[in-house]
Formats: C-alpha cells, structure tokens, sequence
C-alpha cells in the first residue's frame, strides 16, 4: 500500500492547527474569567490532543513567555 506522505503532511499540519487554535480560544477564556468558555475550550484542547494522539501526530510544546523561560 502506497501512503500520500502530501496527504499525511496535511493532516498532521491540520492537527497541530487545532490544538494551536484551542491553546489560543483557552487563554482567551481564561484571560476574561469566562468560566463556560473556559470549560469549552479545555474539552476542545483535550478532543484536539486526543485526535492528534491517535493519529501518531507529535504536537509541540507551545513557546514559554520570556519570564518562564529564563528561570
């Protein structure tokens, strides 16, 4: 069986999207105390990293802001 490493690429990239658009819709939430929105989008994070999981797709960390980063 033949794999479309362009279709595989896409999928992956579509994957990483997701979990980078939740990360986002979750700090916004939490940015304005909303606690249903937060409650959605930490179920839309973890369906986001549960579908990449299962695809074998590895989601990078995200960035560390400066102040973490240097401790």
């Amino acid at each position: 069986m033949r794999v479309d490493v362009t279709v595989v690429d896409e999928i992956s990239e579509a994957l990483v999207a997701r979990v980078v658009r939740a990360r986002a819709r979750l700090a916004r939430a939490a940015g304005s105390a909303d606690l249903p929105g937060i409650a959605a989008a930490l179920d839309e994070l973890e369906d986001a990293y549960s579908s990449a999981r299962r695809s074998g797709v590895v989601i990078p960390r995200p960035d560390l802001p400066k102040e973490e980063a240097q401790s």
